[in-house]
C-alpha cells in the first residue's frame, strides 16, 4: 500500500504541473503497450545502456535515479543511486517519484513490484539494429528525436567506415576473436548476442557454437578447437583470465601464446548503446593495426574538419582553438595555442624549447594507440603537425589519451597578475603513487597541463613553477581520493605515470620566482588544482562526494564477491546478487561508516593510527544493530590484502545481514 500512496502523491504533483502533450505509444521488449501521454520529467533508469542514451540524446536533466553501475557520462555520477542492476531498491526508486522507469527483463522482481504503480518501459537490445530502433523510440518518448537520430547517424557512419577498411583485408588474414566472460569458468556471448555482431563488424571471426543467449558456457574442447587469435574482455575478467589461461592445455592457444589478450572498459564491451561504433572501430584498429597503418589504404585524407575558438585574454596569445580533424581515418582533436611572437617554453616532454610559435595538447584516440606503435610515435607527431599546418621546429605539443572535449580552462588572478591553465586529465588507467608504485614503461601523458602566465617568467621561475604546478595537481588528486591503479587498496595517487606540464615564459613584467611563498606560485597551483579537478570530472566522472559504491569500485572492492557473487551486469546468468548489501549502503549512515573505514585505512597504512580497539567496538555494535540482536564473531573476509579497518567494516555489514532477525 505504501507504494501506491507514494505513486498517488507523485501523480498528483505531475497532474498539476505543466506538461507538453506528447502521446507516444510504445511496444516494449516484453510486448507491453505503453502509452506516454506527456513528456516524462522524472525518469529512473535501471539499465546503464539506456541511461547512457538518455544523457547523450539530451534528456539527462530529467534523469533522477540510476544504478550504481551508471558512471558514464560524467553527469550520471551526480544522480541518486537506487541500488544495483539486478535488484535495485524499490523503496528508493519510488522515493524519487518517477513518472517513468526504464527496466531490463532481467529485473523481474522490480518489474512485478512496479507493475500498475509506475509507468515502465522494458528495452532489451538483442542486436545493433534493435538498439538503434529503441533509441529512436526513447527519443520520441523524451521529446529528443533529433538527439536520438544523431546517435544513430553517427554510429552508422563509423560502422560504415570500418566496414570499408576491413573489406580490404583478405579472408586469410582475418582473426578469430573471442569475447571472454565469466569469473570461474569459460563463458562467452551466445550466437545471437549483439557482442558477436560487434566482433563481426570489426572484421573478426566469431565462434561457431550454436547456442543462443547473452552468456553461454564454453567447454575446454570448444575453446581449443576455436583457437582464437585474439581474446578480449572487460576489467572484471582479468582475474578469471589469469586463472583459466594458466591451464597447461591452453598454452598452445594462439592468443595466449602470443599474449593477445586485450581489455576494454565494461561500458563499451557490454552495452548496445551510444558507443557501439566507437568500440567497433577501436577493436578493429587493435585487430588489424598493421593493415590500418598502410597510408595508401586510408579512406579519408588527414585533414582538419573544424576549428572552435577558445577565448583567452593574454596579449601574447594570438588565438586558441579546439580543432577536430581526421587522422589515419580516426577522429583527432587538438587544443592549439598560437603566439603573436616566438616564446621560450619548458616542457616535461620536450625539455627547453626556444623560438616556439605554437604550443598545444593533442588527443590520440584509442584507435591510434597501436598504430602509433606500428609507425613510431615521432612519425605520428610529424603527421599531426603536418595536418595542423605547423612546423615541428617551432611547435611544442603534449599528447594524451584523454578526450580533448573534456579539457578545462581556468584563470586565477590577483591584482594585475594572472595565470591561465588549460588541462586534460584521465586517472582511471594508470594513476600511481610516486615512491610506492613501480615504473615500468612510458607513453604520452594522461594529466596534461599547459600554463600561460600574464607576466614574463625567468628560466629560474619557470623551473620552480613545475613544483608549484605538480603540488597543485597532486593536491587535486588527494582531495578527490583518486586511487593508484596498481595498489588501489592502500595508496591514494599522486599523479599518473604519464603526466606532463608545459610552461610558457609569458610576457611583460619579469618575475624570477614562482615558488610556494610567491603570489605567482600560489596562482599557478590554484589554477592547476581547479583545472585538474574539473578535467577529472569531465573525463572520469569523479567528484569528492561520489557514491560509496564508486569509491569501493575505485579500490577494486566488490563486497558481493566476498560471498561468491558478481554484481557486473555483463554476466547476466540469472544468479541473484546480494541486494541487501547494496540496499544497506543506500542508507547514508552505513555508507558513511564505510567511508570512515576508507579514511581510517589510509591513515593506518601511513602509520598515523595504530590502535583500532575503539573502532573494533564500533564495528561490533553496528553488526548487532543491523542484525537486531547479538551476533557471533564471524570473519567473511579472507583477503589479507584489504586494510584492516576496511575489512572490519565490510565484515560488520556482512555479519549483521547474515544474522538479521
Amino acid at each position: 500500500m505504501k507504494y501506491i500512496r507514494l505513486w498517488t502523491a507523485a501523480a498528483f504533483l505531475i497532474l498539476f504541473s505543466f506538461q507538453p502533450v506528447l502521446a507516444v505509444t510504445v511496444t516494449d521488449s516484453a510486448g507491453r503497450r505503453v502509452v506516454i501521454e506527456n513528456t516524462p520529467r522524472r525518469v529512473v533508469s535501471l539499465v546503464p545502456s539506456l541511461t547512457e542514451a538518455l544523457f547523450v540524446m539530451g534528456a539527462g536533466e530529467r534523469v533522477v535515479g540510476v544504478t550504481l553501475h551508471d558512471t558514464w557520462p560524467s553527469e550520471a555520477n551526480k544522480k541518486t543511486v537506487v541500488g544495483g542492476f539486478f535488484k535495485p531498491s524499490i523503496d528508493k526508486v519510488l522515493s524519487l517519484h518517477p513518472d517513468l522507469v526504464f527496466v531490463s527483463g532481467i529485473q523481474k522482481e522490480i518489474i512485478e513490484a512496479l507493475q500498475g504503480v509506475v509507468p515502465m518501459v522494458q528495452f532489451d537490445p538483442i542486436s545493433v539494429e534493435t538498439s538503434f530502433d529503441q533509441m529512436r523510440l526513447m527519443g520520441k518518448m523524451m521529446d529528443c528525436e533529433a538527439g536520438a537520430e544523431k546517435i544513430v547517424t553517427d554510429n552508422r557512419r563509423i560502422l560504415s567506415d570500418i566496414q570499408k577498411k576491413v573489406k580490404k583485408i583478405p579472408a586469410s588474414k582475418r582473426k578469430r576473436v573471442l569475447r571472454l566472460m565469466g569469473r570461474t569458468s569459460l563463458m562467452t556471448p551466445g550466437a545471437d548476442s549483439f557482442q558477436q555482431e560487434l566482433i563481426e563488424m570489426a572484421g573478426g571471426i566469431g565462434h561457431s557454437v550454436k547456442e543462443n543467449g547473452n552468456v553461454i558456457s564454453l567447454t575446454d574442447e570448444a575453446f581449443i578447437a576455436f583457437n582464437p587469435d585474439v581474446i578480449y574482455g572487460c576489467g572484471g575478467d582479468k582475474k578469471a583470465a589469469e586463472l583459466l589461461f594458466s591451464k597447461t592445455a591452453f598454452q598452445s592457444i594462439s592468443a595466449i601464446k602470443n599474449k593477445r589478450i586485450d581489455y576494454y572498459p565494461c561500458e563499451l564491451t557490454c552495452r548496445a548503446s551510444t558507443h557501439m561504433g566507437y568500440f567497433v572501430s577501436w577493436l578493429a584498429a587493435n585487430l588489424y593495426s598493421s593493415e590500418f597503418s598502410v597510408r595508401d589504404d586510408q579512406i579519408y585524407p588527414d585533414a582538419v574538419k573544424s576549428r572552435e575558438g577558445i577565448p583567452v585574454s593574454l596579449d601574447y596569445v594570438k588565438k586558441v582553438e579546439l580543432t577536430r580533424a581526421t587522422l589515419y581515418d580516426f577522429p583527432s582533436k587538438s587544443l592549439v595555442v598560437d603566439f603573436t611572437s616566438p616564446k621560450t617554453v619548458l616542457s616535461t616532454l620536450d625539455g627547453w624549447r626556444e623560438n616556439i610559435a605554437t604550443v598545444g595538447n593533442d588527443y590520440m584516440p584509442p584507435q591510434c594507440w597501436r598504430l602509433a606503435h606500428e609507425g613510431g610515435f615521432d612519425g605520428m607527431k610529424q603527421d599531426i603537425f603536418k595536418m595542423l599546418g605547423k612546423k615541428a621546429e617551432t611547435t611544442s605539443f603534449l599528447f594524451t589519451g584523454a578526450d580533448m572535449d573534456n579539457f578545462s580552462i581556468k584563470t586565477v588572478s590577483f591584482k594585475k597578475m594572472s595565470v591561465t591553465v588549460l588541462a586534460t586529465a584521465g586517472v582511471c588507467s594508470n594513476a600511481m603513487r610516486m615512491g610506492k608504485d613501480t615504473g615500468d614503461y612510458y607513453e604520452p601523458g594522461t594529466i596534461n597541463v599547459m600554463i600561460l602566465p600574464n607576466m614574463h617568467l625567468s628560466k629560474r621561475a619557470m623551473s620552480r613553477a613545475l613544483i608549484s604546478a605538480t603540488e597543485g595537481k597532486t593536491a587535486a588528486l588527494q582531495d578527490l581520493d583518486v586511487r593508484s591503479t596498481y595498489t588501489p587498496l592502500v595508496n591514494p595517487a599522486t599523479g599518473t605515470g604519464t603526466d606532463n606540464i608545459l610552461i610558457v615564459e609569458g610576457d611583460g613584467m619579469r618575475l624570477d620566482n614562482a615558488g610556494g611563498h610567491t603570489k605567482m606560485g600560489e596562482l599557478i597551483a590554484t589554477a592547476v588544482y581547479e583545472a585538474v579537478t574539473e578535467a577529472i570530472f569531465k573525463q572520469n566522472g569523479l567528484t569528492a562526494n561520489r557514491s560509496v559504491f564508486r569509491r569501493l569500485k575505485d579500490r577494486k572492492i566488490n563486497i558481493a564477491g566476498f560471498i561468491g557473487e558478481s554484481t557486473c551486469p555483463c554476466n547476466t546468468t540469472g544468479k541473484e546478487t546480494p541486494s541487501e548489501v547494496e540496499n544497506l549502503l543506500l542508507d547514508v549512515r552505513y555508507a558513511s561508516f564505510v567511508e570512515t573505514a576508507m579514511a581510517l585505512s589510509d591513515a593506518c597504512e601511513r602509520g598515523l593510527v595504530t590502535d583500532l580497539s575503539a573502532y573494533k567496538r564500533w564495528c561490533s555494535e553496528l553488526a548487532r544493530e543491523i542484525a537486531g540482536g547479538p551476533v557471533p564473531e564471524v570473519n567473511f573476509i579472507s583477503d589479507t590484502t584489504i586494510p584492516t579497518p576496511l575489512a572490519l567494516a565490510i565484515n560488520a555489514l556482512l555479519t549483521g545481514l547474515e544474522y538479521k532477525k
